[in-house]
């Protein structure tokens, strides 16, 4: 008898995402970190600003990249060289085409973004804590 061949199944290659999302979220915080302070200047402390926003959001995505996501050196330094570049930028890349690239590369959504959400009243009956007492 002949046996059936077994077809192969078809395997579904996950999309490994360009950046991890805490290198997106870490060029976003050094972005605005570096450039609300350069705003209290008066634009004074721009060129300092720039050279630190660079080297600080491109050595911190070099290592969440070789760290976290396991990327190699070649492929962790130039996604840390595109990321130093985008902190450099003076000014917010919050909202402009970049942001929206970053956000896209590193897979962040609204749903990732945590609400905000009140707090739980909870109130005890005083009706109950009498009876309670009583017993």
């Amino acid at each position: 008898m002949e046996q059936a061949q077994k077809l192969p199944i078809k395997s579904q290659k996950r999309r490994k995402l360009f950046l991890h999302k805490l290198s997106g979220l870490w060029v976003f915080l050094v972005d605005n970190a570096f450039f609300g302070a350069t705003f209290a200047t008066a634009g004074l402390a721009l060129p300092i600003s720039c050279l630190l926003a660079f080297f600080t959001g491109g050595a911190g995505v070099f290592f969440i990249q070789t760290l976290i996501n396991r990327d190699s050196a070649k492929q962790a330094f130039n996604k840390a060289l595109l990321a130093g570049v985008l902190s450099a930028i003076p000014t917010s890349i919050a909202g402009t085409l970049y942001g929206a690239w970053i956000l896209r590369m590193a897979g962040l959504s609204k749903k990732d973004i945590p609400i905000e959400e009140p707090p739980i009243d909870v109130q005890s009956n005083p009706s109950q804590e009498d009876n309670n007492a009583s017993h």
